[in-house]
């Protein structure tokens, strides 16, 4: 029988049914990413509780002689290496094979990872309407799980130290105080995880309060004393848990986790070291959880976790999947290298490097954990070096070089089979800076003042005045992202004829937007409640509405919302809306060329033949801005494209890039004089 299949010696509490489940674990956890995008396999969660149970079982054995700085630097030792190597690994993998609009999100998730926050820049990204797409896949997001036992691995010994303490001084028994404190962290936390994952569910996944109790609960049933349990009763019990377990993802896999969906794969891992280790029961699951593929897995299952999610990342990028689910093919070929590169780098790193008996010993041991650090951190600032020279050249590109929408008045309509080969590179605003080209920002709304809305908190609400002096006239814009977005070309206007703009807009949400839209029908209250009471100049919002795979249509819930203000006597300039993609346009340009059909479309496909003004067309004080023959050039074939006069036209999948409506800004003005003054 090969080593790794045969069941080890019993040492220092060492279960090897418990390690077979770390195997069975991280084999849910590959097949749910590669297999079931958006469910939840369970596999995690039982990482975690497998942590906190031998962590907390090693401290009780040990009492009173346990070390604070003596475990942490042997715990990170076995750790940091390991995630430098392939945190490095990674940085130059993605460097090569991402395109430049992936670059901002891969270092910071570097340096969130490296630092042990990632769980915590997962939160950030996911409550910042601004941060570069962050539905993306990240090469670096599984890290959020190890930052998660990084902070509980120097959370859950101080508890211990302080358990240890007040035994040495009164004499209470160590398993008595944790119990207490772990049981009232146990539900603080799972009442924090149930409130968090309805009120925000993303940050409920990542927090680390939300998480706690999944290491609490586990550190309590490591408290609890053997169970003398008969066969029957213990085969039982085992096999319930494996039972479970499987049925985790495919029962729960889409609750709500961290809260109530999570019990079921935990108690699963909790019935499997209750019922204890049956080495010589063929008839329990202990005995095969101890033996063959499973022992084999579990003994890589560190370095497997480590590098399965970013090979299956690039996967995805080298084959043009923007589809989370892997084919057959790719998926072997995902698994082979996964199996592969965790095979090579436990031999090499987790046995023969750990395997040092110079590591022992704290000072070394220290140094290991430093030295690794910092390799990574190194190649972190040297790409980041490499990505600023390339961010610089395109910044230093003179101002004829990236016309922008002053192209098309040249004559230069793009057409299909004009544009640039496969891959492009080099267009302003930059191929990394794209992704955050958003309107300047400004400070935001005074609360104190009558003038601003009663609610900012329900959107965005930032003001732009060019002096201090009482301004002329004040412009008003509501409704989503794609209103603020013209925020560019209004302040030049602003600035000239000074006015002061009011900036009140919630992402994914226009005024009148239906009623299961999170949040929209408060927003939209309070915005309509404000327009009339401070009776702005001028209202600035869309006027139609595009879809990535759908024809443009009108708004009538906009027309619907906006109305009492329109009869008010307050005009309202609509701006028609530019289209949206399936795809990230930049990075499509970056990854294919602007000539590949998925970076452009017939202008037909994107807009209707007219504005379709719907409801607006019954209502006084309209006006109508419509820029889509700058956005989608008429021609002899008209084409919506994803560049033009050198300059990308888009963002992300769907808003324009502050860049290129700079370029438009003597166009908006003509316009707004001609349509809205006149």
């Amino acid at each position: 029988m090969p080593p790794e299949s045969a069941p080890r010696a019993p040492r220092d509490g060492f279960r090897p049914d418990i390690h077979g489940l770390r195997g069975l674990a991280i084999l849910l956890v590959i097949s749910y990413h590669l297999w079931t995008a958006g469910r939840v396999s369970g596999g995690v969660d039982v990482f975690l509780f497998i942590s906190a149970f031998l962590m907390t079982a090693s401290f009780v054995r040990k009492g009173t002689s346990f070390r604070l700085v003596a475990f942490l630097v042997q715990r990170f030792r076995r750790l940091v290496p390991l995630a430098a190597l392939v945190l490095a690994t990674t940085l130059a993998v993605g460097w090569l094979v991402l395109p430049p609009t992936r670059y901002e999100g891969l270092l910071t998730h570097a340096w969130a990872s490296l630092l042990y926050r990632e769980n915590w820049q997962l939160v950030a990204d996911a409550a910042n309407y601004m941060a570069p797409d962050p539905q993306r896949l990240n090469p670096f997001q599984h890290f959020w799980s190890l930052s998660l036992q990084g902070q509980f691995f120097v959370l859950l010994p101080l508890l211990f130290v302080g358990a240890a303490a007040l035994e040495r001084r009164s004499g209470l028994s160590i398993r008595r105080s944790l119990a207490v404190v772990l049981g009232l962290a146990t539900v603080v936390s799972f009442a924090w995880a149930s409130h968090l994952v309805h009120a925000s569910p993303t940050a409920a996944y990542f927090d680390t309060g939300a998480r706690a109790w999944e290491f609490t609960a586990a550190a309590l049933v490591a408290l609890l004393p053997p169970l003398a349990l008969p066969p029957w009763a213990s085969r039982l019990l085992s096999w319930s848990g494996v039972t479970l377990l499987l049925a985790s993802g495919l029962i729960w896999g889409r609750g709500a986790f961290p809260a109530s969906a999570a019990i079921p794969p935990l108690a699963a891992a909790a019935m499997v070291m209750i019922a204890g280790n049956r080495p010589d029961d063929r008839w329990h699951a202990s005995w095969w959880l101890a033996r063959g593929p499973l022992v084999f897995v579990a003994n890589r299952a560190y370095a497997l976790y480590l590098w399965h999610w970013p090979v299956y990342v690039f996967a995805l990028v080298v084959t043009s999947n923007s589809n989370p689910h892997t084919g057959w093919g790719t998926s072997v070929a995902v698994l082979t290298v996964s199996f592969a590169l965790a095979d090579a780098s436990t031999r090499l790193v987790e046995r023969r490097f750990h395997g040092l008996p110079q590591l022992t010993r704290l000072r070394y041991a220290g140094t290991a954990i430093a030295v690794s650090a910092l390799i990574a951190a190194s190649t972190l600032v040297g790409v980041s070096s490499l990505i600023e020279r390339d961010e610089r050249a395109v910044a230093d590109l003179p101002a004829d070089q990236r016309p922008g929408a002053r192209a098309l008045t040249e004559g230069d309509t793009p057409t299909p089979g004009r544009g640039t080969p496969t891959p492009v590179r080099g267009i302003a605003p930059g191929d990394t800076s794209v992704t955050r080209d958003w309107p300047v920002l400004f400070p935001d709304c005074d609360p104190s003042d009558p003038a601003m809305p009663p609610a900012p908190e329900l959107g965005w609400c930032r003001v732009y005045q060019k002096e201090l002096a009482p301004p002329v006239k004040t412009i008003a814009i509501v409704g989503d992202s794609h209103a603020y977005q013209w925020l560019t070309a209004l302040v030049p206007l602003a600035d000239a004829r000074d006015w002061r703009i009011i900036v009140y807009v919630r992402p994914a949400c226009r005024v009148g937007s239906p009623s299961e839209v999170p949040g929209c029908p408060e927003y939209t209250e309070e915005a309509i409640a404000w327009l009339l009471n401070t009776r702005p100049d001028y209202v600035v919002s869309t006027g139609s509405s595009t879809r990535a795979t759908e024809p443009e249509h009108d708004d009538w819930g906009w027309a619907a919302a906006i109305a009492p203000v329109a009869r008010a006597g307050i005009p309202i300039v609509n701006l028609r809306d530019n289209p949206r993609w399936e795809m990230d346009m930049p990075e499509c340009v970056q990854r294919y060329g602007v000539d590949d059909p998925r970076c452009w479309a017939r202008r037909s496909d994107k807009l209707a033949e007219r504005w379709p003004v719907g409801g607006l067309a019954d209502l006084p004080n309209q006006h109508f801005l419509d820029f889509s023959d700058w956005i989608c050039p008429p021609g002899k074939v008209s084409i919506c494209p994803a560049v033009i006069g050198n300059t990308y036209v888009y963002m992300d999948s769907n808003h324009l890039t502050r860049t290129y409506l700079e370029t438009l800004i003597d166009v908006f003005a003509e316009a707004w004089a001609r349509e809205v003054d006149a």
